[in-house]
């Protein structure tokens, strides 16, 4: 099953429309899909149920009881309705969101039967979901001649306990797709996501989340206004190298290894998607964008192909992306606190 994304019946996981801003595997669709379609291609149509964590079978040997088992913080799990495989353990008062009415929360913001979604899919069991909507009816934002980043809504699921729904602003650079993900700053003061923890009626919750639309032209302007800064900022190669090695790294031993991942990310800034575009190379800008593109395209990821696309976008990739654009902002001084998101 190359990369994870086929199950046994052959369905992929991931279905995507365009040139996505994630690895082009799975089912490629014709234009951007709606909900019903996601559900359907990225084999996404089906349901997860919770049931007792323990059950007491009075012939196993060493049986605990069902009021010792009923004490414990987490005593339900949550798996697939379809197959039985499980997904996680949870609390008791965890109440779980079908993949059907996380999906019908973006067609409450854009409308039934829009044509909005990109990509869609799960990773691993189907413990994360996610859908990628185009904002398409709003201008994107040009940080350069030719440079323009678009938006994109982003909504995220658990069915394994780990985090709540979330719906967050993805900003994403065109001229090479790469996902400019997380929030700094002024950012981060309630702009950049609405998540819905899994407790009580989600799907009645999720509902009024609408307030995300209204967020969305704040966290944009400031976008813009970083990323256009970020544009404007020189820096010589001792700078350039400092930014790289501590985005990558967390302190500041030297090593061949790391000197050589510094180089990779050198070389990006030269050769990369979009760093022949006038005035990239050379600014924090570029290096940001050579990060970026190292994340979601070079990185060798622990697992190897079959893990990047949920390290680059939900792990450990993720976090490299947030503490470069951290680092960045502070190169320009945007915003007096600054915090990873």
């Amino acid at each position: 099953m190359s990369h994870m994304i086929e199950n046994t019946d052959g369905r992929a996981n991931i279905a995507y429309a365009g040139a996505t801003p994630w690895h082009q595997l799975g089912q490629k669709l014709d234009a951007a899909f709606d909900a019903d379609t996601a559900l359907k291609e990225a084999n996404l149509d089906w349901e997860v149920e919770v049931a007792p964590l323990y059950h007491k079978d009075p012939d196993a040997v060493g049986t605990v009881s069902e009021d010792a088992f009923a004490k414990s913080t987490k005593s339900q799990i949550v798996r697939r309705a379809d197959t039985g495989v499980e997904l996680g353990a949870v609390g008791m008062k965890y109440s779980a969101l079908q993949n059907r009415d996380a999906f019908g929360f973006f067609d409450g913001l854009f409308g039934k039967d829009a044509c909005r979604y990109e990509t869609a899919g799960f990773t691993g069991n189907g413990e994360r979901i996610w859908l990628l909507a185009n904002m398409a009816d709003q201008d994107p934002i040009e940080i350069l001649p030719d440079d323009v980043v678009q938006k994109y809504l982003l909504l995220t699921n658990s069915h394994d306990g780990s985090y709540a729904a979330m719906a967050s602003f993805t900003p994403i650079r065109v001229v090479c797709n790469n996902t400019l993900t997380a929030a700094v700053g002024k950012m981060m003061a309630g702009n950049s996501k609405v998540s819905v923890k899994h407790v009580g009626e989600v799907a009645d919750r999720l509902k009024f989340a609408g307030k995300i639309l209204a967020q969305a032209g704040v966290f944009y302007d400031e976008v813009r206004d970083l990323f256009q800064a970020f544009a404007k900022k020189q820096l010589n190669g001792t700078q350039t190298r400092q930014y790289i090695h501590r985005t990558l790294f967390d302190d500041d031993k030297e090593s061949k290894s790391r000197a050589g991942k510094v180089e990779e990310i050198e070389g990006l800034m030269q050769t990369g998607r979009g760093a022949d575009i006038k005035g990239v190379r050379g600014t924090v800008w570029g290096t940001y964008n050579a990060l970026t593109e190292y994340v979601d395209h070079h990185k060798v990821y622990r697992g190897g192909e079959t893990k990047r696309l949920e390290a680059s976008q939900f792990g450990t990739g993720r976090n490299l992306k947030a503490k470069a654009l951290k680092i960045g902002a502070e190169l320009v001084s945007y915003g007096k606190e600054i915090e990873l998101n």
